[in-house]
């Protein structure tokens, strides 16, 4: 395993975890599933690096399959509260560093981060809400949500106004209430500084806040 791989733990391999598995070896990650079910632990035995039967309450269990050289771990465990929670328990007295739940409802969120989930996520209330805004806003579908913030980051064309005139001209700042961090111009991408020129071509990442960005966004 290559150093600046990180080392995955996901449990539960309904579709989500099914999904966040693929998603992530196909990131390069070392990934570990655990599921209970020998049907799903054996569909993911060629996707992931170790896919294990194994009951994700019993911290032996966990600790057999290399849960303590997890850098992650994710509990993607759905419809069995009781489990989710008593595993995000384990996981977080084995140390792992990060340990993210996933939650069914309010209550059991609460509950997630008492125990010490790092970061509780709704899949199915977070994809209805990006489905939602992706309607409304299509100029997001090239954006990303920074964790943790209100701030979204991605790569656009500039507009014709910015064409030609160096970030300071354009007080990138002041005017868009957003800011440029690089830019990537006939396949090489750099770091901008106040006089770099926006030409037409150039793809530029930019960071700001949504309501910010959706007023000169183009979709």
């Amino acid at each position: 395993m290559k150093k600046e791989e990180k080392v995955i733990l996901v449990v539960g391999l309904g579709r989500f975890g099914q999904a966040l598995c693929r998603t992530l070896a196909e990131q390069g990650n070392q990934v570990i599933a655990v599921d209970r079910s020998r049907q799903v632990v054996e569909e993911m035995a060629e996707v992931v690096d170790l896919s294990v039967q194994a009951d994700a309450t019993d911290m032996e269990a966990l600790t057999k399959v290399g849960a303590k050289e997890a850098d992650i771990a994710v509990v993607a465990i759905g419809g069995h509260i009781e489990s989710s929670v008593l595993a995000t328990t384990i996981l977080k007295d084995l140390g792992i560093p990060h340990v993210i739940a996933r939650a069914e409802n309010a209550v059991h969120a609460r509950v997630l981060a008492r125990v010490g989930a790092n970061r509780v996520v709704f899949p199915e209330k977070d994809m209805g809400e990006r489905l939602a805004l992706l309607m409304i806003h299509p100029w997001m579908s090239h954006f990303a949500q920074l964790p943790g913030s209100h701030f979204h980051v991605g790569e656009i064309r500039p507009l014709p106004e910015m064409e030609g005139l160096t970030l300071a001209e354009l007080d990138f700042r002041t005017r868009y209430n957003a800011v440029v961090l690089t830019v990537n111009r006939s396949g090489e991408r750099f770091i901008p500084r106040a006089d770099t020129v926006i030409e037409e071509g150039d793809r530029i990442l930019v960071a700001g806040l949504r309501e910010d960005l959706e007023k000169w966004v183009k979709d």
